[in-house]
């Protein structure tokens, strides 16, 4: 197939082979076309021995640079027979066979034809490594377009994911402010959770369904992105997510045979007290955003947006602070998302100091309260998405401790959940 950008120029492909029929039948046609042009023209010296140029030698000079020395040598041998038997037919005067122009004439067609055999090696040479060179560019721009392709979906990954997980749930916060508090899920505001979630995580198509004591309720459609879409009972992912309260998709669930569901992924919309309230359910998405990691941060999400539209984020208190904390455990029991948690005792005045001071350093999502631990005013800090090392860090730069004030630092992994739970309000 010629390449673009070789158009109008004419490609020999080696790989091909010439008929050799073609060039013989070439040769023989060309040598008895020069003989018969030589006998029409002068009848009694066809051949031109006895003066001019001998013309008949054109057959095999031609057939030689044509086609190379083995046909330039038979195309002489034809010549010199013709001559031959011209002479013993008085067709060419001649005393004695002219042995000085044979040997001439087939010498001369040998010289020719060796001379484009050896072009001729060397334009195959040459086409080979043209070809060579052609398939490789040919192969290096496929890969290029396949790079370029592979780019552009990186940066649409990259897009999608310039946020962090703290960012995102920031962002989500500031989105649901307003309609937070006891009466929080309504349509509205399920709305606005799910088209963030769709940006965030790139959903096409999706929409939150309604629950009706262990199943789904199919005709109440609460929220939706993209086009609606019928719901199937029994879907084998949404079946999953019911009977496991947790997220189900087809990538990473086994045992669900890919031509028996129409959907990606199921999601429990469910608070930290463990109540699932509706469902999140996924019908398409981009391939690129269709991976384990991109579905876990899609249900950490919704959980906190539950939480903030369940519990509200408007004044600290104690019941939002152990809202908060079941959220951050069960984000490290299923994701193993870490967190640390602060304690600050001491006096009483000296606690009151350390909590007015570190209200105003606290970062966005972390959660600061004072309350009663075994009859002492206590202060605890929630850091979530916070390891130890980092929540040392954060506390070497807050440095608004009392020195009366003692100070524990724990991960969620060593924290006692029945100490937490017990907290009772100042």
């Amino acid at each position: 197939m010629k390449k673009p950008w070789l158009e109008g120029i004419e490609i020999i492909d080696v790989n091909q082979p010439v008929p050799a029929w073609s060039g013989w039948a070439e040769t023989f046609a060309l040598t008895a076309i020069v003989l018969v042009a030589s006998f029409v023209t002068r009848q009694d010296d066809p051949f031109r021995l006895g003066m001019g140029f001998p013309w008949p030698i054109l057959a095999p000079l031609l057939a030689a640079l044509r086609y190379g020395f083995i046909h330039g040598f038979v195309s002489a041998l034809l010549i010199l027979a013709a001559l031959g038997i011209s002479i013993n037919q008085h067709w060419q005067t001649s005393p004695e066979f002219p042995l000085a122009w044979a040997i001439g004439v087939i010498v001369m067609a040998m010289v020719a034809g060796e001379f484009r055999d050896m072009w001729q090696r060397r334009l195959h040479r040459l086409e080979g490594a043209y070809q060579y060179r052609a398939e490789r560019l040919e192969e290096f721009t496929r890969n290029y377009q396949l790079l370029r392709l592979s780019h552009d979906r990186l940066e649409q990954t990259v897009a999608n994911s310039g946020f962090s997980l703290r960012e995102g749930i920031m962002h989500l916060q500031s989105v649901l402010d307003g309609i937070d508090g006891a009466n929080g899920l309504t349509n509205t505001s399920l709305q606005r959770l799910i088209e963030f979630v769709a940006e965030y995580g790139a959903l096409t198509q999706a929409c939150i369904v309604g629950i009706q004591g262990d199943r789904i309720n199919a005709t109440r459609i609460l929220a939706h992105v993209g086009e609606q879409f019928v719901i199937d009972d029994n879907d084998p992912v949404l079946i999953t997510a019911l009977e496991s309260g947790e997220l189900a998709a087809v990538n990473f669930t086994t045992g669900i045979a890919m031509d028996q569901n129409q959907l990606l992924a199921a999601i429990p919309i469910s608070d930290s007290t463990g109540d699932i309230h509706a469902m999140l359910l996924v019908r398409s998405m981009p391939f690129f955003a269709f991976h384990e990691n991109n579905l876990k941060l899609i249900a950490v999400l919704v959980a906190h947006g539950v939480d903030h539209l369940r519990f509200g984020t408007a004044m600290p208190s104690i019941a939002r602070f152990l809202a908060a904390f079941e959220r951050v455990h069960q984000d490290y029991l299923k994701f193993k998302l870490d967190a640390a948690l602060l304690r600050l005792s001491g006096t009483n005045a000296n606690v009151m100091v350390a909590y007015e001071k570190l209200r105003t350093s606290v970062r966005a999502i972390d959660l600061i309260c004072i309350a009663r631990d075994n009859g002492q005013p206590v202060v605890w800090v929630l850091l979530p998405l916070t390891d130890i090392a980092n929540a040392r860090a954060w506390m070497q730069r807050v440095d608004t401790f009392p020195a009366a004030v003692t100070s524990e630092l724990s991960a969620i992994s060593d924290i006692d959940l029945q100490r937490i739970r017990s907290l009772e309000s100042c």
